[in-house]
């Protein structure tokens, strides 16, 4: 039989699991609220005369989780542990993410203590409740989507052998300079661009073929270097991996680089450089966005 689990995981790697069958007993259905909900504010004005409002924008608020259990044992002494457990590891100044788990389907979310967790007697039972925030409200899956431009495609296989007189193929260079990165989420994201130097390059661009929005790094690139560009909110930014150290590499941003968004559905972009761009490889790294679970 399938059910519902949450897993709370601090950002020290420590865990709590919330499930009908732990000792930790939630029944995710019915004791918790807001995996689902979304609030959306929508922002207007009107005018002298006006009929209605005029529409300005919206923004969809911070997502708040409340979780209600019971420990599920009647010893004492194991109920103190497991209590003292549940408040050590829901400590408020250490950041966490929050797992969805239903069979094979799993969403994670990124979440903060917030208010007060309240373990409490109640009949036989510890029980106890959890206030959630979730400053970003949207779900993600566990990894990262990646699309590659222009990699190399192996071919080495083994066992192997090399003919005498023809030699083989060890890989070859994937000829596509235009990629559709398709977001399946429920809203627009960020993206992390990586530009990847096998030799000598100058100024390499990304470019949006449908919006013209583009990002180009105004610089040269080596052999082994790369340059990485976050364009999601609170992360925007460059920086320039370089002989095993990081420097940062916003200046060399052209000055109308935009930090752009992957549009929900097809995405189509096309990369260049002003030289060397058969050097030249391009990975965008994304992750999907949902409203619930």
């Amino acid at each position: 039989m399938m059910y519902e689990v949450l897993t709370y995981i601090n950002d020290r790697g420590e865990k709590v699991r919330l499930a009908v069958d732990s000792v930790y007993h939630c029944n995710v259905s019915t004791d918790v609220d807001g995996i689902s909900n979304v609030k959306n504010t929508v922002y207007k004005t009107s005018s002298m005369g006006q009929n209605g409002e005029s529409y300005n924008g919206q923004k969809i608020e911070a997502k708040d989780i409340d979780i209600h259990g019971a420990i599920n044992t009647m010893d004492k002494e194991r109920a103190y542990e497991l209590r003292r457990k549940l408040i050590k590891i829901l400590n408020p100044e250490i950041g966490g993410r929050l797992v969805y788990e239903f069979g094979e389907f799993k969403r994670v979310i990124r979440c903060r203590v917030s208010g007060e967790v309240k373990p409490y007697r109640k009949n036989l039972f510890v029980q106890f409740d959890i206030p959630l925030e979730c400053l970003d409200p949207f779900w993600r899956e566990e990894t990262e989507q990646k699309q590659d431009i222009a990699s190399w495609i192996p071919c080495l296989e083994f066992p192997v052998e090399i003919p005498d007189d023809e030699g083989m193929e060890f890989a070859y260079r994937e000829p596509n300079v235009i990629v559709d990165v398709y977001n399946e989420g429920d809203v627009q994201t960020g993206m992390r661009i990586e530009f990847r130097a096998t030799a000598t390059l100058h100024n390499p661009i990304l470019l949006n073929v449908e919006t013209r929005e583009f990002i180009k790094i105004n610089a040269e690139m080596k052999a082994g270097d790369i340059v990485t560009v976050e364009t999601g909110y609170g992360k925007k930014g460059a920086t320039l991996y370089r002989d095993g150290v990081t420097v940062d590499f916003y200046r060399k941003l052209d000055t109308d680089s935009t930090f752009m968004q992957l549009e929900v559905g097809d995405n189509i972009f096309r990369y260049d450089a002003d030289d060397g761009v058969d050097m030249l490889e391009v990975s965008i790294y994304h992750d999907n966005g949902y409203l619930g679970v």
